[in-house]
């Protein structure tokens, strides 16, 4: 259900494919972004991925900002990008949106809590995405539900490559380590 161009959308519309900010980013785009004016603003890049809502894949952050600001119209383009439509990307982002459907994150402003320097970013957000890949990666749907009967109480999120380690979270989002057949807080 993709459009060609460029087209002005509600962000109250947008879903989330991100469950954390990185400040850095945050006062970066504060820097040059000075509205009313939108001259600067790059399109978000959104996807549909049959979760009956045009999902952002690119630009969080700039929305978050924008909305932040008063700004309730965001221009957005159709995300046709291999690393989205393809069966990687598809899985991939797919698992995103759980998480953030998990986390109760149905819109920007709820990402208002979730904003992390620069170091935890790195560590909960581009770590996090890279065990999920790992995960995704290196298993297959029915052997993920096998593994995650090991922690029957928490989400199975990531794994490493040759999935000797697994990393699961609770509800609240506490991270735990699974390796050598013990669970412990991460």
């Amino acid at each position: 259900m993709g459009f060609d161009g460029i087209k002005l959308m509600n962000v109250d519309l947008l879903g989330l494919s991100q469950i954390y900010l990185n400040q850095n980013k945050i006062t970066s785009i504060m820097e040059w972004f000075h509205p009313p004016c939108m001259d600067n603003f790059k399109p978000l890049s959104v996807h549909d991925f049959g979760n009956n809502a045009y999902t952002i894949t690119d630009g969080h952050t700039r929305a978050y900002v924008a909305y932040q600001s008063g700004i309730s119209y965001l221009p957005v383009q159709y995300d046709n990008n291999d690393l989205v439509v393809g069966e990687v990307g598809q899985i991939l982002y797919k698992a995103d949106i759980e998480w953030c459907q998990r986390f109760q994150l149905s819109h920007i402003k709820r990402l208002e809590n979730r904003i992390l320097d620069n170091s935890s970013y790195q560590k909960l957000w581009i770590g996090r995405c890279d065990r999920s890949y790992d995960l995704l990666m290196n298993t297959s749907y029915s052997e993920r539900i096998s593994l995650q009967k090991i922690a029957p109480n928490l989400f199975l999120y990531g794994a490493t490559e040759d999935l000797s380690t697994l990393y699961f979270e609770n509800e609240a989002g506490e991270l735990f380590v699974y390796k050598n057949n013990i669970i412990l807080p991460e």
